[in-house]
């Protein structure tokens, strides 16, 4: 559809929210009001650790984020915002020949997109990160271009030029309906401030995107599961200039900070659904065995912190970014399966491009959420993905 001079309503304020106000509104459109239950910022991005990689196994995944990174890359011009983008790398660790395997094709699409991505051996490991244990890997891959920023510096950024080009924001506001007309097509919101009337309605609520989406009859297969991580005091043996590591055999990961401290977590991926984010402090002995085995050198590491947030999944743990054709006016930008914060400049540039052209230029048709309409969703929401 292209729009025709109607208002846009955004349900969410989050990381994906505001990109697309930024983006909808820097093309020239300024109709756009967006919703968000909290304040801008505070839902699941408030809990993201910031991560930006291009080491992804399809294509899509690895196209939005090199469509992003030369956002992120220009951000201040483009916001008038600090990002402090900070390239240390990425380095996936592996230990068995299945993962290698996978990870030898991943690295070939990688390559054939243009992706910078080195295969390393364990001296090259060593060399890459001084200090992880070796003797019982097979190899690693890295990207030395990869690294992390603040998504609550982003979204500030968005929110910065979205104002400024007139859109609207309300916060502490919850979304209680979505109308639909007798033709089929979405009119407007309810919201605990009263109606507001649309001719676009985007549903980017992340982990609550599911319960929106039934405000108009919609299965919207987005799952809610609670994340956790921890920060650790300052060592010796971490900098910020060491890359993010993750040992694909347990899922943990190290992700060394500036500070000479580090944020640890990733033993938590297969958790039921579940509307509560809570530390689930029976996992941190596991995460710690895991991190003291891959990582002798960092001896006993000081928590400092803790925290939980909520990550929306899908069950092919790829996005949904597309219309909803049941719903004439309903867009769907959600369930990024925990890469919404990298890949949202491309998120936010595309969803404006299909509101105002009809199409995009980046090919996001499996991101589509026709994907799932003729499954069978089933139990889905009890399901451990």
């Amino acid at each position: 559809m292209h729009l025709n001079g109607g208002r846009v309503v955004i349900i969410g304020g989050g990381i994906i929210g505001t990109s697309i106000a930024y983006h909808l509104s820097a093309s020239g459109y300024s109709d756009i009001t967006v919703v968000e239950r909290k304040l801008l910022g505070e839902g699941a991005t408030a809990y993201a650790t910031g991560g930006i990689r291009h080491q992804f196994s399809s294509r899509v995944n690895i196209e939005l984020v090199q469509r992003s990174v030369s956002f992120w890359e220009q951000f201040e011009d483009k916001t008038e915002r600090p990002l402090d983008f900070r390239r240390h790398g990425y380095l996936f660790l592996i230990s068995d020949e299945a993962t290698s395997v996978a990870f030898e094709k991943n690295v070939a699409l990688q390559r054939s997109l243009g992706v910078e991505v080195e295969v390393l051996d364990t001296d090259q490991i060593s060399d890459a990160f001084p200090g992880v244990r070796t003797d019982d890997l097979l190899s690693a891959t890295y990207t030395p271009r990869d690294g992390s920023a603040s998504p609550a510096d982003a979204v500030a950024g968005y929110v910065n030029i979205a104002r400024r080009n007139g859109v609207r924001i309300l916060q502490n506001t919850d979304v209680l309906d979505i109308t639909v007309g007798t033709d089929g097509a979405v009119s407007g919101i309810v919201t605990s401030a009263g109606v507001i009337e649309a001719e676009v309605v985007v549903i980017a609520a992340g982990p609550q995107t599911r319960t929106v989406g039934q405000m108009c009859g919609l299965d919207i297969p987005v799952f809610p599961h609670s994340r956790q991580a921890f920060a650790t005091a300052p060592k010796e043996s971490v900098h910020g200039g060491l890359p993010l590591t993750v040992d694909m055999a347990t899922g943990a990961y190290l992700h060394p900070e500036k500070s000479g401290g580090a944020v640890v977590g990733g033993n938590d991926r297969q958790v039921q659904t579940s509307e509560k984010a809570s530390v689930d402090w029976d996992r941190v002995e596991g995460l710690a065995t895991a991190l003291s085995h891959r990582f002798p050198l960092l001896g006993e590491l000081e928590i400092t912190g803790s925290w939980a947030g909520l990550r929306e999944m899908t069950p092919d743990d790829h996005a949904i970014v597309s219309p909803a054709a049941e719903v004439a006016g309903l867009y769907i930008a959600a369930g990024f399966s925990g890469h919404g914060f990298m890949q949202s400049p491309a998120v936010g540039e595309s969803i404006a491009q299909l509101l105002l052209t009809g199409e995009t230029d980046l090919d996001l048709s499996p991101l589509h959420f026709d994907r799932f309409v003729n499954s069978v969703l089933g139990d889905l929401e009890n399901a451990v993905f």
